[in-house]
């Protein structure tokens, strides 16, 4: 390279080089109580979403569309589910790919999309409930027009990768449902906690604490879902907005040392310390090896914030999957033997 391409070069790179460093001066270590000199510099711009658009419930001869955004499903493995929504006096619609295969998908992406797009801009639909989770919602999510479910909103009902979709709605100040999906409506307690959400029948729960618990009380928002999905939407366009909201998390089958990961990130991010409290549902089919117990990764990083935590709620991917809903103000009491969550 000649000399004078080396100069052009290096003049163009040093304002570069200069400005990542200034940038990485502002983030430096100061003291144990507050990690970083301007922690709050990824949230400045995250206004708390006030908005609160709430679907209508449902009733007796609605109509209730089954999506595949993920995993594919069979005919027999749904065959329980939609017999049980049909028992509610609802109506089934299926999306088109609902049993197309591509490899571990319901159909390709074009497929997913289209399907879940109909669905969404169907205004005789009035809920939208996932065949299933696994893996896909990620890759379907930025394509889709939610112009005219804005317009028309209803019910998105689901859990694990589901969290993707509840966290655009959460995001948007729309409601939706956090709970069991058609694949997996077995059992009983589950499925009629979902049919009490969708029904507009579903006031509140009150559980048992346990020693991981912490005292307090807090109103906010409800928004959340699966911890690893979060984690994945952090410093994306469709990032989870936590101020001033109760922040739901549960997970499976992770390495206990990536829930601490995950759960760093969620601090050194800044977003632990906007929320005013934590609900951490089931931890399942998790892989200990040599790393503290998931109740202890999680005392030590929500204990310092001051706030009321509910420890172990049955929501998530145990047999017991308890519906709540997202983008609802909340109040959370977690008292000495018992805690309760109220639905505004």
């Amino acid at each position: 390279m000649k000399k004078s391409k080396k100069i052009l070069l290096l003049a163009c790179l040093i304002p570069f080089v200069f400005s990542c460093k200034k940038e990485y001066i502002t983030n430096e270590y100061v003291t144990n109580e507050n990690i970083y000199q301007n922690q709050y510099y990824l949230l400045n711009e995250m206004e708390e979403i006030t908005e609160d658009i709430r679907p209508p419930y449902l009733k007796k001869g609605d109509t209730i569309a089954i999506f595949a955004s993920s995993n594919s499903v069979t005919k027999d493995q749904l065959k329980n589910g939609i017999d049980k929504l049909k028992s509610w006096g609802l109506a089934v619609k299926e999306a088109d790919n609902l049993y197309k295969a591509d490899g571990r998908y319901a159909g390709t992406q074009s497929e997913r999309i289209e399907g879940l797009q109909k669905l969404l801009d169907n205004p005789n639909v009035k809920a939208i409930i996932a065949a299933r989770g696994g893996y896909g919602a990620t890759q379907v999510g930025s394509y889709l027009d939610w112009t005219k479910f804005e317009q028309n909103p209803k019910w998105l009902i689901g859990f694990s990768d589901i969290t993707y979709f509840h966290a655009i709605l959460n995001n948007k100040g729309v409601e939706s449902i956090h709970g069991a999906m058609a694949y997996n409506l077995t059992n009983s307690n589950s499925v009629e906690s979902l049919r009490k959400a969708l029904f507009g029948e579903l006031t509140s729960y009150m559980v048992n604490t346990n020693v991981n618990c912490i005292e307090g009380k807090a109103e906010g928002r409800l928004v959340g879902g699966n911890l690893s999905l979060i984690y994945s939407l952090g410093g994306t366009l469709y990032d989870l907005n936590v101020r001033d909201a109760i922040l739901l998390i549960e997970d499976t089958g992770e390495n206990n040392y990536e829930i601490d990961r995950m759960m760093n990130n969620l601090k050194q991010s800044a977003k632990l310390d906007c929320v005013k409290g934590v609900i951490v549902g089931e931890f399942t089919s998790m892989n200990q090896g040599n790393d503290k117990s998931i109740a202890e990764i999680m005392k030590e990083q929500l204990e310092p914030l001051g706030i009321p935590v509910l420890y172990g709620m049955n929501i998530g991917h145990d047999s017991e999957n308890l519906a709540v809903y997202l983008g609802r103000q909340v109040s959370l009491e977690v008292g000495e033997k018992s805690a309760t969550v109220t639905f505004k």
